[in-house]
């Protein structure tokens, strides 16, 4: 039987990773510190970068300040005086000081018996059906808020298994749904690489993506130990003349150059190749600290354009999420996910964490906002016909705040003002 062979020939559209471009990824998601160290690193190991040192007398430049980060505060380390040994913080209050900037007194209460039962790894030990059952509240309402505590720092605490610790700790880092779908079959990956790639679908070059994204995970989210770094500022930022201006934190170590001496040795094949290799990545990495710089002025300077009554009275924060920046300043919100993991800023009010200007809201507006919108509802009502809830949005809608009668109801308790019935004055 005769078989007709033809050729075809299709067009496949496919988005890969270049090294530069998964290098710019790594570095931009790296704290200062952590930056400084790898950078060290790459200055062991290739013969072409190297740390140009400043011409001049510097002498009478202030050296930028390390911070110590501690229960929330964050001191500086002064040379001139002896600072005490902090207290350890424990893991309970890291999570729990955090869980109080999002959620309300009933969610609160939860997230503090889910953290009160976190063994020394960070897993829940009780069911989320048994942790229902005790505090007498919908099933839906723990497994939201243990959603949410697995999302705070340490990533994936308030987990039942170290897979799903490490899928938070993936979408934390912005992976691609492949990964963390990919973790599901880490068994099989630890017997044939092969037969990890034809269960999880991922191709050869993703499968090193995946092991390298393997390689920041944490088994063990809860096993903190000193939970008190060294703090470095990655920018500085304030207001001159009524404009937001950002510094991008710059230690001497970044302050690098390629130096393309040695690739007029490169005269065997073996050699040409391993040179070449190296001066290559020099390049990488001296442009992807170049994009580092840029993106975190962009983004931090976008955040505090939007959050800049913060930087004139130290409280007021807007509703903000990574979607809002990354629409305008052009980039996939993915990218600036990873600008914000892990960074801290100094403002003239302290330093905080860049997540920390990251706010929920309601109808683009903050809720405190909303709630100083119903206290004044309520105070110029009529105390012998108060105000129901339903009422009380249906004023909130004139004014552009669009919310449901039970969010009112919420807020309103919150504030420790009772319903319109006991308000009511006969």
């Amino acid at each position: 039987m005769e078989q007709d062979l033809n050729q075809s020939l299709d067009l496949l559209l496919q988005l890969k990773l270049t090294p530069a471009i998964y290098l710019q990824l790594e570095v931009l998601q790296l704290p200062v510190l952590k930056l400084e160290e790898f950078i060290k690193n790459e200055l062991e190991e290739n013969p072409f970068l190297e740390v140009e040192e400043e011409e001049g007398d510097n002498s009478d430049l202030k050296p930028v300040p390390d911070f110590v980060f501690e229960g929330g505060n964050v001191f500086v380390n002064d040379e001139g005086f002896e600072q005490p040994i902090p207290d350890i913080e424990s893991l309970r209050s890291v999570l729990l000081r955090q869980a109080r900037w999002d959620l309300n007194e009933e969610e609160f209460k939860v997230a503090e018996f889910i953290v009160d039962n976190l063994d020394y790894r960070g897993f829940l030990t009780l069911k989320e059906e048994e942790i229902a059952d005790r505090l007498s509240v919908p099933v839906s309402l723990v497994k939201r808020v243990r959603e949410f505590v697995k999302s705070l720092t340490p990533v994936g605490c308030a987990s039942y298994t170290v897979r799903e610790a490490f899928k938070a700790q993936l979408k934390e880092l912005g992976a691609l749904d492949k990964y963390v779908e990919a973790v599901d079959y880490l068994d099989i990956l630890a017997k044939s690489k092969e037969e990890f790639k034809k269960e999880s679908g991922l191709s050869e070059e993703e499968l090193k993506v995946f092991l390298s994204l393997l390689k920041r995970l944490d088994a063990e989210p809860g096993n903190v130990g000193d939970f008190n770094p060294v703090v470095f500022p990655d920018a500085k930022v304030y207001i001159l003349k009524d404009k937001v201006v950002v510094e991008v934190a710059e230690p001497p170590a970044f302050n690098l150059r390629v130096n393309p001496f040695y690739l007029k040795y490169a005269d065997g094949k073996e050699l040409r190749k391993y040179i070449t290799e190296k001066y290559q990545r020099a390049l990488f990495i001296y442009k992807a600290l170049q994009q580092r710089r840029e993106t975190i002025k962009k983004v931090v300077e976008c955040v505090f354009n939007e959050q800049v009554e913060f930087l004139r009275d130290g409280k007021t924060l807007k509703p903000l999420t990574y979607r809002q920046i990354s629409e305008m300043i052009g980039v996939h919100e993915s990218t600036v996910s990873r600008t914000v993991k892990d960074k801290f800023v100094e403002t003239p009010y302290g330093v905080y964490p860049l997540k920390f200007f990251f706010k929920k809201g309601v109808s683009g507006i903050s809720v405190d906002y909303v709630k100083e919108k119903i206290r004044e509802i309520i105070d110029r009502e009529d105390s012998r016909k108060p105000f129901s809830d339903n009422k009380i949005a249906e004023e909130l809608k004139r004014m552009g705040i669009k919310i449901a009668r039970r969010t009112v109801a919420k807020y309103r308790e919150e504030m420790g003002i009772p319903g319109a019935f006991k308000r009511r004055k006969r």
